[in-house]
């Protein structure tokens, strides 16, 4: 019995229960008596208007809001002279004193049985910030909405979402309106206009030229002596470099190009090239080369220089000892190294005109062939500054440096080469072969593998694993190569100097925003998240998006828009910008699953490949900076393969109306041939083997029925450009809703019609270059701008 009250004036009173009951107010009034009968039958239950703040407003804290219950039923026993509780504080006022100097005192009596005066004010949980007292309804979790940072996308105007996704202040939006004004006029494909490509408007001007002095200056007076005492090279003979360049796709492959109605044939063998303009009568304007390496295309890069360096590795298997069918090697490669064999990266290189445009009239000639015994280059990326430009005197002619190339090779290691070649005086067109036995930058990982890897600046570099790790090296840090005095040399091994798990799972893409944000880093995992970290408070700054049920294998920075762009499951290019990286806004669309995108650092326009061999480019910024914008995409060309005939599972009809031989349902409507009909035309050769002549017979029309037997039992590739711009919005067509037999069929495209890697040119002066490659071998270089 409490003290100060007899038992006659407690006697009429309902014992009161101090156990733990999260309906318990409904049976309080206002004053915390019960409610009777009667007072229910009066008072009809009103419904509670919801108010527009209750959306997205966190559960109560049930617990909390329990224990103050009870601390004022025992106040109110206890000591019937207690302050008041305060009145609600005003609507959108914060709980918390986030701003109070007074420090908490935690030795003061709380609201209990036995403590007397006036009621003590509840301390924050851990030390942190003062509650001020409040309404028990306020007080707690559900006090104030999740805050992220920026404000819900659907509220406020447009200048209200541009503060929330660049910044509110002058300096944040000022590059984000030079933006909108220099390419307002590009809808799709790069524009030549209003002053060609343009650096970053988020960069200031002088930093890529401070940044490339620092890095050649480094270069100059340590990273090239210790490149030089770590690595090993040595030139091979074109018949020695062979063995490195053989993969398993056909010696030759049909193509059909030109005309849609009218296409012509011709026949490229593997290591030959053709101009794209070649199939048009007469020769368009159409600037850029179509080569056939043979076997899928499995990386592409850029190299940012005077003379346009294209690195090129196609797929390459090894020739010796067991093959395993698909999904039955019992290794797991994808988690685990595999032994070393033969494989090469081809470099091309491209002329171009003073004003960036590529010369055609010079052909693009086999620079240099790398040759390693490290297993099939899955990645690989050069360091974003470019090329050196400059000619080194050496040993019957000149030495050229292209710079450092930093990849992941099957074996489970990551180097860093770097790459050199000489040019020969008395044949400057003579392709330079070059071994590498070692490397000075050597990194594997135990119980683990390297998936992914990006350059975080001209001397930084990111490693993703398959564990979920992630591992960063700066290569002006002391510990990164050994020193000029140390013995072994052998077992030194470059020490990270972050290493972290940022995943549960396998790492599939990895991505920085370099130029203007490179201490951003998003990456793509095997459990459907992508996560974006602040290197520098990676604990902290964290943030993951909406999950996705497709693997994301491809995702680019675009810097024009500030945002992180990778495809969904709904065949959609969605971009997560840094403000609200857990909110997506889509720009483009395509009909298959997508397999690759590229972004470039000198024009906004996108390109994204897909899986029935579509590639398109679209602008996105207006769709970014206004939502309302619906915007524009254009395919840039189609690549469709079959099998042959014989191999197709559905026959089309003769000219006789039986079922037999025919043309796959890709097939245009009339295919074309040359005249004589037991060969097509060859392009020219490619590389340092002699050129032939192409053929100067005029085509003529042909049916299905008298179409060479040779070219129906023989796989065909089928590429169709010139299509038109389109707004096609975020649904679908009608054809793609409806049911068919009851059913929703999805459609299954050829392995090797997919396109598997896309590229853009770096380069300030020839930034509307773009490659793409194919998985059937074949790899399209073309100018873009218009």
């Amino acid at each position: 019995m409490v003290e100060g009250r007899s038992r006659r004036q407690t006697r009429g009173k309902q014992p009161r229960s101090y156990g733990f009951d999260q309906f318990s107010f409904l049976d309080e009034g206002e004053d915390g008596e019960p409610i009777e009968a009667s007072d229910v039958e009066d008072n009809a239950p009103k419904k509670r208007r919801k108010r527009k703040d209750d959306e997205f407003v966190p559960v109560e804290d049930d617990e909390d809001e329990a224990d103050e219950s009870l601390g004022e039923d025992i106040g109110d026993e206890e000591d019937d002279g207690a302050e008041p509780i305060e009145e609600e504080l005003p609507r959108g006022e914060s709980v918390i004193d986030v701003n109070s100097d007074r420090e908490l005192d935690t030795h003061s009596p709380g609201p209990g049985r036995g403590s007397k005066g006036a009621k003590a004010k509840p301390a924050g949980r851990g030390g942190g910030p003062s509650y001020k007292p409040g309404s028990r309804y306020l007080i707690g979790a559900s006090a104030e909405k999740h805050a992220r940072g920026a404000a819900d996308w659907g509220t406020g105007g447009q200048e209200m979402r541009l503060k929330d996704l660049f910044g509110p202040t002058h300096d944040d939006l000022k590059p984000v309106l030079l933006t909108r004004d220099k390419w307002k006029l590009q809808e799709t494909f790069p524009s030549r206009s209003q002053g060609g490509p343009q650096r970053s408007f988020f960069v200031p001007e002088e930093g890529p030229e401070k940044e490339t002095k620092a890095t050649r200056k480094w270069y100059q007076e340590d990273g090239r002596a210790a490149f030089a005492a770590g690595q090993k090279s040595r030139e091979l003979r074109e018949e020695e470099a062979q063995t490195y360049m053989a993969n398993l796709g056909p010696d030759s492959t049909n193509l059909l190009m030109g005309n849609v109605k009218k296409p012509l044939l011709y026949t490229l063998r593997k290591g030959e090239y053709m101009s794209v303009a070649k199939p048009f009568s007469p020769e368009t304007s159409r600037k850029g080369w179509v080569f056939n390496l043979g076997s899928k295309i499995q990386e592409a890069q850029w190299v940012e220089s005077g003379t346009q360096y294209l690195a090129v590795a196609v797929e390459q298997k090894q020739t010796t000892g067991r093959h395993h069918k698909p999904l039955e090697n019992p290794k797991a490669p994808a988690f685990s190294p595999t032994k070393g064999f033969a494989a090469s990266i081809q470099i091309w290189a491209f002329d171009s005109l003073a004003n960036g445009d590529m010369d055609t009239t010079k052909e693009p000639r086999l620079e240099q062939v790398i040759c390693t015994d490290w297993g099939l280059p899955r990645q690989f990326r050069w360091w974003p500054i470019g090329a050196a430009d400059s000619m080194e005197p050496s040993n019957n002619g000149s030495r050229i440096r292209l710079g450092l190339l930093a990849g992941i090779w099957t074996d489970g290691k990551v180097r860093i080469l770097d790459v050199s070649h000489r040019k020969p005086e008395q044949d400057p067109m003579e392709t330079q072969y070059m071994h590498y036995s070692k490397s000075a930058f050597e990194v594997s990982f135990a119980d683990t593998i390297p998936a992914c890897l990006h350059w975080l600046s001209a001397t930084t570099l990111a490693v993703g694993t398959a564990s979920g790790n992630l591992a960063v090296w700066t290569l002006t840090r002391p510990e990164t190569f050994p020193p000029a005095n140390a013995g072994d040399v052998d077992s030194f091994i470059p020490q990270p100097w972050f290493y972290k798990q940022v995943a549960d799972t396998y790492i599939l893409s990895l991505t920085s925003g370099y130029p203007s944000r490179p201490h951003y880093l998003s990456i793509t995992t095997a459990d459907g998240f992508a996560r974006l970290f602040d290197l520098r408070s990676p604990v902290a700054d964290a943030c993951s998006s909406v999950r996705s049920r497709i693997l994301v294998l491809t995702q680019a920075w675009h810097e024009q828009t500030q945002s992180f762009v990778m495809p969904d499951e709904y065949y959609m290019l969605k971009h997560n910008t840094i403000r609200r990286y857990y909110a997506n806004i889509y720009s483009m669309r395509i009909n298959s699953s997508v397999t690759c995108c590229a972004t470039s650092l000198v024009q906004p326009c996108v390109l994204l490949g897909g899986t029935d061999g579509t590639v398109l480019g679209s602008n996105p910024v207006a769709k970014v900076l206004n939502s309302k914008k619906l915007p524009w995409q254009q395919p840039w060309f189609k690549h469709e393969w079959r099998p042959p005939v014989e191999e197709l599972t559905l026959r089309v009809k003769g000219q006789n109306g039986a079922q037999g031989s025919g043309t796959n349902s890709q097939s245009p409507p009339t295919d074309t041939a040359p005249s004589d009909e037991n060969a097509a035309p060859h392009a020219q050769h490619g590389g340092a083997t002699p050129a032939a002549p192409p053929s100067s017979a005029s085509p003529v029309v042909a049916t299905t029925s008298n179409v060479p037997p040779q070219i129906l039992s023989q796989p065909l590739i089928r590429i169709t450009e010139g299509y038109r711009a389109q707004q096609p919005g975020i649904h679908y067509p009608d054809a793609f809703q409806r049911y068919k037999d009851g059913a929703k069929y999805i459609t299954i495209y050829e392995e090797k019609s997919a396109i598997t890697k896309l590229a853009w040119n770096p380069s300030l002066k020839c930034g509307t270059w773009a490659a793409a490659g194919m998985a059937s071998g074949l790899l399209r270089v073309e100018d873009l701008g218009i």
